[in-house]
């Protein structure tokens, strides 16, 4: 009996080693292979780091883009459309003249433009006269009468000519143009006017004159007047006149 007892207790202490043997291996951490095991997973909240963007190459230029081509349109389909910047038009080449003439049918005929606005004046010396406005530019002129008379034509190289229509009636007119400043065309004035005598005298290029003068509603020859006063004289009583410079009715 005293001999089993150390073996007895050997034997405890053997089977006591292994058993704290075993519980040390299992409670041992095991190791995980860094290439094979999976990224743990990030805590919530935690920033994530984005993956470094790869290095450009040397030669690369990373402000340098490809210019981009058009597309050209398929077939049958019209391209795109051109744009034209607009166009401005010339202003009007405006007239700034005289000239004298005459109607194919006997009477005479002035036209003073100023600033392309145009004053011509018809009269036959005894009862006929016609005072028509409008304008004068790029060759061309049109003026109308108080009683619908059309005054149209052309102008250029010296010369005026064209048509007078005054109702069912046409005239053919060519004028020249005056190589002095002078005025060729006058006006009794506004005040006279007023008084009740109008008329008109134009100034032609040989120093005579021409005109009618209409006192209460009767037309008579305009006596003549003298251009450096402006004044002639109507069965004693003075008349004033005054040059037309845009308007016939513009003399004070």
């Amino acid at each position: 009996m005293k001999r089993t007892t150390p073996l007895l207790t050997l034997l405890t202490g053997t089977g006591m080693a292994a058993v704290l043997f075993a519980m040390s291996a299992q409670a041992a951490p095991r190791t995980v292979d860094a290439g094979a095991a999976a990224p743990a997973a990030s805590p919530p909240g935690a920033a994530v780091a984005s993956p470094a963007a790869p290095a450009a190459e040397p030669d690369a230029d990373p402000a340098a883009e490809p210019e981009a081509t058009p597309a050209a349109p398929a077939p049958g389909q019209p391209g795109p459309a051109e744009t034209t910047p607009p166009t401005t038009a010339p202003p009007a080449k405006q007239a700034d003249s005289n000239w004298t003439g005459r109607l194919d049918g006997g009477a005479t005929i002035a036209i003073t433009v100023t600033d392309g606005k145009a004053v011509a004046y018809v009269c036959d010396g005894r009862k006929l006269e016609v005072w028509l406005n409008g304008t004068a530019a790029d060759g061309r002129m049109k003026l109308t009468g108080k009683k619908g008379e059309v005054l149209t034509g052309s102008f250029g190289d010296g010369v005026a000519s064209g048509e007078m229509v005054v109702g069912q009636r046409r005239w053919k007119f060519t004028a020249k143009q005056t190589g002095k400043p002078d005025p060729v065309l006058y006006r009794a004035t506004a005040q006279q006017r007023r008084a009740g005598v109008d008329g008109g005298w134009i100034m032609l290029p040989d120093g005579s004159q021409i005109g009618v003068v209409t006192r209460d509603g009767a037309p008579v020859p305009a006596p003549p007047l003298d251009p450096a006063f402006g004044t002639t004289i109507l069965d004693g009583r003075t008349v004033t006149a005054s040059p037309v410079v845009a308007d016939p009715g513009s003399g004070a």
